[in-house]
């Protein structure tokens, strides 16, 4: 614990310093470096619950610390993400007339308030492109019923995804391999939890 918290305090004093050493008079920071981007993303559950989930999103991107006038090693984003999941139900029940059918799977509606801190690690710089990491240790999950099946309203999630950023025209787009997690917090026993990895698409302009 105490290790992450003096990293978390490294990382933030180098983008204060980083924001501060590029300020000019002309235009801000904030001004240059900010982006906003717009995702979507369709993952499925590796467990027997086996529950698809369709994700459109926002994030608004601050780009920081820059290694050189073209290339930044962190990105900061705080976003909000629509979700769709349904629950394919594997379960067999009787209808009026005493005939085994499966059971209907659910649409459960949701969204998530996030953050997410992606990093630059290998550039691929003949096609202009770049590898990078990037997750949310922590975000509020809230879904329109108690999901997954005997789960909560309000969860708390997490993801972690490796992508590749890459030009198309004059924007600048990205794939993501994802994980992504919610649950309730709760001890074991009590907390079903969603567990999933998907593809998300997205692209990143001014």
């Amino acid at each position: 614990m105490l290790k992450r918290t003096a990293i978390f305090i490294l990382l933030f004093g180098l983008m204060i310093i980083n924001i501060y050493s590029q300020e000019t008079s002309e235009i801000s920071y904030f001004q240059k470096n900010f982006n906003n981007r717009i995702h979507l993303g369709y993952y499925s559950s590796y467990f027997d619950d086996n529950i698809r989930l369709l994700q459109c999103g926002y994030d608004a991107a601050l780009r920081l610390i820059y290694i050189n006038p073209q290339y930044n090693l962190l990105d900061f984003g705080i976003g909000l993400n629509g979700l769709l999941a349904y629950d394919m139900v594997n379960e067999i029940q009787k209808d009026n007339f005493g005939n085994e059918r499966p059971k209907n799977g659910r649409m459960t509606f949701g969204f998530e308030l996030n953050w997410n801190i992606r990093l630059y690690v290998i550039p691929i710089i003949k096609i202009n492109s770049r590898i990078f990491i990037e997750g949310c240790g922590m975000s509020l999950v809230v879904y329109s019923r108690e999901f997954p099946e005997s789960g909560t309203y309000v969860n708390i999630g997490t993801n972690i995804g490796l992508g590749m950023e890459y030009p198309i025209n004059n924007y600048k787009a990205y794939t993501v391999l994802k994980w992504f997690h919610s649950s309730n917090g709760k001890p074991y026993e009590n907390n079903p939890a969603l567990n999933t990895v998907g593809m998300v698409m997205g692209l990143q302009f001014k």
